[in-house]
């Protein structure tokens, strides 16, 4: 079971030149590919690096471009685009760092652009409601609802959900507390179209100073996932589903829960149709204040298709070669990657 310490030892970034900078690989939630909470997150603490001590984070935009080894560390470089006395711009990309070298002639797997802002005070305030869910201490661990569920009495498309969901729950750093865990799994339909989930690191870290400089992280990491499965809203097979964009805009930057305080992250499904989905999201506090709003497009197949080479796949054509030209010691991880499955671009 991931920890804590696991979770802060992957967003803990290691320069290797004034622009690039190499991380851990965070907790193995799928050995075959990356969670893409940990690209986005990873790539947050980099360009928070680049920036003066006093500029925090408002936006980020990311997309994930292609294929990654769960098996290499990971490697980011970044790119000032402004600098000023209020605005402080970065573009940061993902690549993987095999033998302590990183390959720029393999293309990024993730890209992200983000901005940062000088503290200013203004008069002007406004904030939606909290959305009205029962307490964290009122509902039970979403592995605990799957063990009191019959067997017998589930569809084949609801225990293969099950499955795929328990992984992810027993492995992951994160707790999560389930609003509406019969949504989530498929039990029913979800004719709302939202889910609600208490989410917070599973141990408490060690680190050193404030727990500041994780926040955003934290709320980057915490964020991929449900906002892709709030779209499965019919008790259908799930074949494919995958992160394709994804944006935060983060709010109150003076205030920093605890690692281990509870967050509500309310998702709500916008849009489904011709494999694309669109989605929406907030995080809270359990005082009540909005910390990020979130939006995600993903990719989500129903229908199982033959799968087809694409010709104009260059990224993943580039790392397939890159794979052929390496030794067998370690082609292994890079070509368990290069299948991809409903298991391998697991989010939640």
């Amino acid at each position: 079971m991931a920890t804590g310490d696991s979770f802060i030892g992957a967003l803990d970034i290691s320069p290797l030149s004034d622009d690039t900078f190499a991380a851990k690989r965070g907790p193995l939630l799928n050995s075959r590919t990356i969670y893409g909470g940990e690209l986005m997150a990873q790539a947050l603490m980099v360009a928070q690096h680049t920036v003066p001590p006093d500029f925090d984070v408002h936006s980020m935009h990311c997309y994930f471009l292609g294929k990654s080894s769960p098996t290499l560390p990971n490697a980011y470089k970044v790119q000032k685009l402004l600098e000023s006395r209020s605005f402080s711009h970065r573009t940061v990309e993902a690549y993987q760092l095999d033998e302590n070298r990183v390959d720029t002639s393999v293309p990024a797997a993730f890209r992200m652009e983000c901005s940062f802002k000088a503290p200013e005070e203004d008069a002007a305030s406004f904030v939606g409601p909290m959305p009205k869910v029962l307490p964290p201490q009122k509902l039970g661990s979403i592995l605990k609802f799957m063990d009191s569920l019959d067997p017998a009495k589930l569809t084949g498309v609801q225990k293969e959900r099950l499955r795929m969901l328990r992984g992810f729950a027993a492995n992951s750093p994160m707790e999560v507390r389930f609003c509406e865990p019969a949504l989530l799994l498929g039990l029913e339909p979800n004719s709302s179209g939202r889910l609600h989930a208490w989410m917070r690191l599973r141990t408490p870290p060690s680190y050193s100073g404030s727990f500041s400089r994780y926040r955003n992280a934290m709320l980057a990491y915490f964020s991929d996932g449900l906002l892709l499965w709030v779209n499965v809203t019919e008790p259908r097979p799930v074949y494919f589903m995958v992160t394709l964009s994804q944006s935060i805009w983060f709010h109150n930057p003076s205030i920093c829960p605890e690692p281990t305080d509870w967050l509500l992250m309310e998702t709500r499904a916008q849009y489904v149709g011709g494999t694309l989905t669109l989605s929406f999201g907030s995080f809270w506090d359990t005082e009540g204040n909005l910390l990020a709003s979130m939006s995600q497009q993903g990719l989500l197949r129903t229908t199982l298709l033959t799968p087809v080479p694409s010709e104009t796949s260059m990224a993943n054509k580039a790392r397939d070669n890159y794979v052929e030209n390496k030794p067998d010691k370690q082609k292994n991880g890079l070509e368990n990657h290069t299948s991809l499955s409903t298991q391998s671009n697991l989010r939640l």
